[in-house]
């Protein structure tokens, strides 16, 4: 066996691995959120309790309008004018940090927590 062979495809798999162990520690830690804040064109528009059932409406930038849903304990985008729906296809969100985006309307739905929840990732 050649070992100039061998080892760069070994040190793939380790790197893959790593990776992967990485991102499932992230995911495990990421507590749930107990409320969202919802920012059009940076500036916040509303604060939701992820607690409280509700819907609210909002407009964004380029005048497209979203329906934002919170239910049990989850956010979500039910409905929005742009074009492309990625922040509806994006789903239901509930831990810290988690995000749903739609750039034609220029709005962040973003998860907070507790800080003693939040694990922070950076360097």
């Amino acid at each position: 066996m050649n070992i100039k062979k061998v080892l760069p495809a070994a040190l793939v798999v380790l790197a893959a691995a790593v990776c992967l162990l990485w991102i499932l520690l992230f995911n495990m830690n990421a507590g749930t959120g107990n409320s969202a804040t919802i920012k059009v064109g940076g500036a916040v528009v509303n604060t939701v309790n992820l607690n409280d059932n509700t819907t609210v409406n909002v407009q964004g930038k380029n005048d497209i309008q979203l329906k934002v849903v919170v239910d049990n304990g989850e956010i979500y985008v039910e409905h929005s004018d742009c074009p492309d729906k990625i922040c509806v296809y994006k789903g239901r969100i509930s831990k810290v940090n988690e995000n749903i985006i739609c750039l034609p309307a220029e709005t962040i739905i973003e998860i907070q927590g507790d800080s003693k929840e939040e694990f922070d990732v950076s360097v």
